[in-house]
């Protein structure tokens, strides 16, 4: 027997985005699509629906609703056939929408000073220590098991941010912590359980004009350096204990031209079946815009 529903998640980072019913395999008779929001980002998502809808549906290609994040978040889609053993095909396309989609606006602006921001860890045998940018928590000199990360700025501008996640190890397999921003602590203190990995990403209408570089040392394994507007630190296994950690933030405005950001503009997209998923992506860094495809492959069609 045909399931009559389906269900995919869709993530999206904070800001505005146009969520649209592209396409279905099946015209005549259209899965319906029902947007909700994931029990762990409640609070943080709101749908921009027309008068007199109260839930967020899209019935028919063509529909479309606004949902405005004030943080990370994590929608459910679920798809629902028309009729016993009908179409679970769709096609579901996600766009950011923004004022000033090539941030012209932030190169009239003064240069960001960075001059108060913290990079905070929790080190093995020494307790939460702080270092400015540009300055190694543990390292080459000095390494020691770095258990819990965080980052201070109180100066912080309205228009850019920077959030990050750990991977703490221990008995059993690494476990990933979810994106906090500035004031939030990522990791353990006190257990000895070492991080192994950890991402960094700077956000924010002004962060296209920043990139952020990690140095990393991993225990038993040589010094790496990662730069990007998100970037990826782990071992060559992703189980040793980080040892060192550096982090710098720079301008490209130099290196980038108003017309060589618009080429760099970034998309992903996502495709999902019953049984398989598969993630494609020209810039994995930035994540602005996404497209989703939902629809149930012929070798998932019976159960």
């Amino acid at each position: 027997m045909k399931s009559t529903s389906l269900q995919k998640t869709l993530d999206l980072q904070k800001g505005l985005f146009l969520i649209r019913y592209d396409s279905a395999e099946d015209a005549a008779q259209p899965p319906k699509v029902s947007l909700s929001v994931d029990p762990q980002s409640s609070g943080s998502v709101e749908f921009l629906l027309p008068p007199e809808v109260e839930e967020p549906v899209l019935w028919s290609p063509g529909g479309s609703v606004v949902v405005r994040l004030w943080a990370p978040a994590r929608l459910q889609v679920e798809l629902g056939a028309r009729s016993a053993g009908g179409s679970l095909g769709a096609r579901i396309q996600s766009a950011q929408l923004s004022t000033d989609p090539l941030g012209l606006a932030a190169l009239d602006e003064a240069p960001l000073d960075f001059a108060g921001l913290r990079l905070l860890g929790h080190l093995a045998g020494r307790g939460d220590t702080l270092v400015g940018l540009g300055e190694w928590l543990g390292g080459p000199m000095a390494p020691t098991r770095i258990e819990g990360l965080g980052i201070d700025w109180a100066e912080r501008p309205q228009n850019f941010g920077v959030r990050h996640s750990v991977r703490v190890g221990g008995p059993g397999e690494p476990k990933a912590t979810n994106f906090v921003e500035l004031g939030g602590y990522s990791g353990t203190r006190g257990r000895a359980l070492p991080l192994v990995g950890a991402t960094f990403e700077v956000f924010g209408s002004a962060a296209q004009h920043y990139e952020i570089t990690a140095d990393a040392i991993f225990l038993g394994s040589p010094q790496m350096k990662v730069t990007g507007q998100r970037v990826v630190v782990s071992g060559p296994t992703g189980r040793e204990p980080l040892v060192g950690l550096r982090l710098q933030i720079a301008s490209t405005r130099a290196a980038q031209s108003p017309a060589a950001r618009s080429v760099s503009a970034s998309s992903s997209q996502v495709a999902a079946s019953a049984g398989t998923t598969e993630t494609v992506s020209k810039s994995p860094v930035r994540s602005g815009s996404g497209r989703v495809r939902v629809f149930r492959s012929r070798a998932g069609a019976k159960g």
